[in-house]
């Protein structure tokens, strides 16, 4: 397959549509579609035809039953985050949308890492676009979700422009009403944060259904991760699922104490709940898979870092929390930008 294109088998697989559907929607609904590409002399679908199809077809269903828009599912919104980077936080949300997708759920990943954007490199992908060319209003949201490896969606960040990290409000306003389109169309989207306490990263965090916060044994990722949730704290952060993987760990013993440790803390000083998602045995395998550009959930399906991502994903699936599906992830991001914005003096609203 050419790059990333996609034929009809992939289309049918990744939307769960019989071809025949497709094939009509096609006919019946050309202007809602991406314009198919002609490559070597046979036609291929952009990447952007999933959620398009998705979309047609979730109108449709909405129709014959009589339901209204506003009874529309999202996506359940994973922020995966970390105190300080080297922890694996942005291998570990790339492998786990695999996982997922392989359990049948179909998964985007959202690079919003907006200084040192790496999704795509460790996906092996070039796009074509990133949030940057949303920003400049050069392209649409749909046009920025790329097909990666397994199918899933890619939404490459915008890498080098650190301003972006504590961005004018108009900016990330734009980023967001653009991403609740994406939330119509995708089952779980997982977004990797950058590490630390920027503004947008606490955030994504404060606006995500569940948060996902990675840490390895080393005492300076313990400290800073509990910094962040410290962080978190005091600015109300609602009463969110709040879940640890810890990466990189010699033992299963070590991974319990360490998960011991961090959640004794928060329960006792800040009285939150964290419950343990998993643990990653270091594995030799990541810098290999890495170095070969592509995921290790692929590279070695069968390494321990590949089986325990995948018992990660199977947890989380688990222990999915009872939400409301009709409820937007980025649209409570949204209006919390614009809260901010309004309680601000006039004079710092004129230069957000």
């Amino acid at each position: 397959m050419p790059g990333h294109l996609l034929n009809i088998e992939d289309i049918v697989r990744l939307t769960g549509l019989e071809e025949s559907l497709i094939r009509f929607y096609e006919s019946e609904y050309p202007t809602e579609l991406p314009k198919k590409i002609l490559l070597g002399g046979a036609l291929f679908f952009d990447p952007a035809c999933v959620a398009a199809f998705t979309g047609i077809h979730a109108k449709q269903q909405a129709a014959m039953s009589g339901q209204k828009s506003t009874q529309e599912r999202f996506a359940r919104v994973i922020a995966v985050t970390s105190g300080k980077g080297g922890v694996g936080k942005t291998n570990l949300a790339l492998n786990l949308a695999i996982e997922f997708q392989r359990l049948g759920k179909m998964s985007v990943v959202l690079d919003a890492d907006m200084g040192l954007a790496n999704v795509h490199l460790l996906a092996g992908m070039t796009p074509r676009h990133s949030l940057t060319d949303l920003l400049s209003g050069r392209v649409e949201m749909s046009e920025l979700v790329e097909a990666g490896p397994e199918g899933i969606g890619i939404i490459a960040g915008g890498s080098g422009i650190l301003a972006m990290a504590d961005s004018r409000q108009q900016d990330r306003c734009r980023i967001i009403e653009s991403l609740v389109q994406l939330e119509r169309a995708a089952e779980i989207i997982l977004v990797d944060t950058g590490a630390g306490m920027g503004r947008s990263v606490r955030d994504f965090l404060q606006a995500a259904d569940e948060i996902l916060f990675v840490i390895t044994p080393d005492i300076t990722s313990l400290t800073d991760a509990y910094g962040l949730l410290k962080a978190l704290h005091k600015e109300n952060l609602p009463n969110l699922p709040i879940y640890l993987v810890v990466n990189m760990v010699q033992s299963l013993k070590q991974a319990a104490n360490v998960s011991l440790r961090f959640a004794g803390c928060a329960r006792e000083f800040l009285g939150r709940d964290i419950t343990d998602a998993g643990y990653i045995l270091k594995d030799a395998t990541v810098s290999q898979a890495t170095a070969h550009r592509t995921p290790h959930s692929i590279y070695r399906p069968n390494a321990r870092v590949s089986k325990n991502t995948r018992t990660i994903a199977g947890n989380l699936l688990n222990k999915e929390q009872k939400r409301s599906a009709g409820s937007s992830s980025f649209s409570r991001y949204l209006n919390l930008i614009k809260n901010a914005q309004q309680q601000m003096p006039l004079t710092q609203r004129k230069t957000a």
